[in-house]
């Protein structure tokens, strides 16, 4: 049996775990907006006022693949622990669920 202590208790830490979701948000929009001046960085006009293959070569190493790992260190340093803390989130809710039928069922002869 699940007392209504136990249920708010748990429906508090799923939210707290699902706070998570604004910080993988943050993150994702600034990865998004990295991709964009990147996007920028590699525009055709861009590129084409390169001389040489050279040129091209060493802008591409300092400008747009520094750009482009910066995008994705920051999509995996900052969403990885807060996916984690969301499948945190999701079991929790599923176990709550689960006595919170295991409740229902028992209650009444299943008239709640």
């Amino acid at each position: 049996m699940i007392s209504f202590r136990e249920m708010l208790d748990g429906i508090q830490r799923i939210g707290d775990l699902l706070k998570a979701t604004e910080d993988v948000e943050e993150a994702v929009e600034r990865s998004k907006a990295s991709l964009v001046d990147l996007r920028t960085m590699l525009d055709t006009d861009r590129l084409r006022q390169f001389e040489s293959m050279d040129e091209l070569v060493d802008y591409l190493q300092r400008v747009a693949i520094p750009q482009l790992t910066g995008a994705q260190d920051t999509l995996e340093g900052a969403t990885d622990p807060h996916f984690k803390r969301l499948n945190l989130a999701s079991e929790q809710a599923s176990k709550l669920m689960v006595r919170l039928q295991m409740l229902d069922d028992s209650s009444l002869g299943g008239l709640f």
